[in-house]
């Protein structure tokens, strides 16, 4: 059970057993780790390093050998704290990273295409709805069911929405009325919503935010989505759902 929750915080097993043994045995030369562990005398020397290098192990040197000995385990604790603040570190280096090629990659004509398969890819176009929907989200031919098919994902990711002030805006199809994805209520702030009229049917839910225009097929509880990465076709796809929303709006 120990060893486990070691390799959990970053320690590999071979970490693990040696770090354990060395708790019990005290301070004893390699060979006696050898011998408890049953691991290779190469590996032990190479995990050996790896562990003082983590703070966790050190040595001293006894009749003219060396004798290795384990750090205490609260140790452990500033050996955590140390990752965190190289996890932080490197998370700072990636955000300056992704700004920077963010910055080159707006230089050159931008059109991209990516399919996404079932719940998963869904959940990855809403993921992406929440990053690059510059505050407005809007769906045409919308069923209403992804709050049924995934209710856990939904609820955060509307919270999520409703944080960021992503106003959302559906033309949904006349067979969502009395769904609660078509209620305010339900669907909280910076929220409207019209139906089209029963004449206009199309197997698609058209999500049209950013520069990206997604078309999603439902078969059944399975999503399936088209996306297109365009600022050109975006915003001709705005201006075709503000014609319609005018159009609806008695509806």
């Amino acid at each position: 059970m120990h060893s486990n929750t070691l390799q959990k915080i970053g320690l590999s097993k071979a970490e693990s057993r040696i770090y354990l043994a060395l708790l019990e045995l005290g301070s004893v030369p390699s060979g006696r780790i050898v011998e408890e562990t049953g691991l290779r005398k190469s590996t032990v020397y190479e995990v050996l390093g790896r562990l003082r290098e983590k703070g966790l192990v050190s040595h001293i040197i006894k009749k003219g050998m060396k004798h290795f000995d384990a750090a205490r385990p609260e140790r452990i604790l500033d050996y955590l704290a140390e990752k965190r603040r190289e996890l932080s570190n490197q998370e700072e280096e990636a955000q300056k990273l992704v700004s920077d090629l963010e910055k080159i990659n707006a230089l050159r004509p931008h059109a991209e295409a990516h399919v996404l398969e079932g719940i998963e890819g869904f959940k990855t176009m809403r993921r992406h709805v929440l990053r690059n929907s510059k505050g407005e989200h809007l769906l045409i031919g919308a069923i209403s069911k992804e709050n049924e098919v995934m209710p856990a994902f939904f609820g955060w990711w509307n919270k999520e929405r409703q944080k960021k002030k992503i106003k959302i805006k559906i033309l949904h199809k006349q067979s969502a009325r009395g769904k609660q994805m078509a209620t305010p209520k339900f669907m909280g702030d910076h929220f409207e919503t019209r139906f089209l009229p029963d004449s206009v049917e199309s197997p698609a839910v058209i999500n049209i935010y950013g520069d990206c225009v997604v078309n999603v097929l439902w078969k059944n509880d399975q999503p399936l989505c088209f996306m297109l990465i365009n600022k050109e076709i975006a915003d001709s796809y705005r201006h075709y759902f503000d014609y319609l929303w005018k159009l609806t709006a008695q509806s």
